[in-house]
């Protein structure tokens, strides 16, 4: 009598366990987003999918009017890469001063040149390792609740917009 009601309750709990949460988040980067005020004619579409259960962030990106080569040679060699998430205070995204880097893209292998600009593809990423890589201590779930509200934007740096020539702010996926 104990064998059945203890497989029911475990029965009860694989769906559960089986299911990895994940989000989904959208961006349009632009010269002309509240966070990049530059005029540029390039633009890229981003998808970044959060697992909470991993604590993952995959970023595919493709952008167009900007080839790989105009990264910010600086941002190129450097562990947060010139491609990353910035956080602001709130979502008012035209002040640069209230935000801070929350995400690395580091340059590697997942950038690619295309025909119309490049690609980024990062496959899953720690979200520790990059908070390590930044020296910062900012949790998981303070991330995810500053991608719900709107106060996460991706922001491309290059040679001629060193605080960043594209950006846009990431929102949530339409299911």
């Amino acid at each position: 009598m104990v064998r059945p009601v203890i497989m029911a309750a475990l029965l009860a709990l694989v769906p559960v366990a089986a299911q990895a949460r994940s989000l989904t988040y959208k961006a349009a980067l632009s010269g002309n987003s509240a966070s990049a005020k530059t005029g540029s004619t390039a633009k890229a579409t981003a998808e970044i999918i959060v697992d909470t259960d991993a604590m993952t962030v995959a970023v595919r990106m493709q952008v167009s009017g900007m080839p790989v080569t105009a990264l910010w040679d600086n941002l190129v060699a450097a562990p947060i890469g010139p491609v990353h998430l910035h956080q602001y205070a709130g979502t008012d995204l035209s002040d640069p001063d209230a935000s801070v880097l929350v995400f690395p893209l580091p340059f590697g292998p997942s950038y690619r040149a295309t025909a119309e600009g490049f690609a980024v593809d990062t496959g899953a990423q720690s979200y520790a390792k990059g908070m390590a890589t930044l020296g910062s201590t900012a949790s998981f779930e303070a991330f995810v609740a500053a991608l719900d509200r709107g106060a996460i934007v991706l922001n491309i740096h290059t040679d001629a917009f060193n605080a960043g020539e594209i950006s846009g702010p990431v929102i949530k996926a339409q299911p």
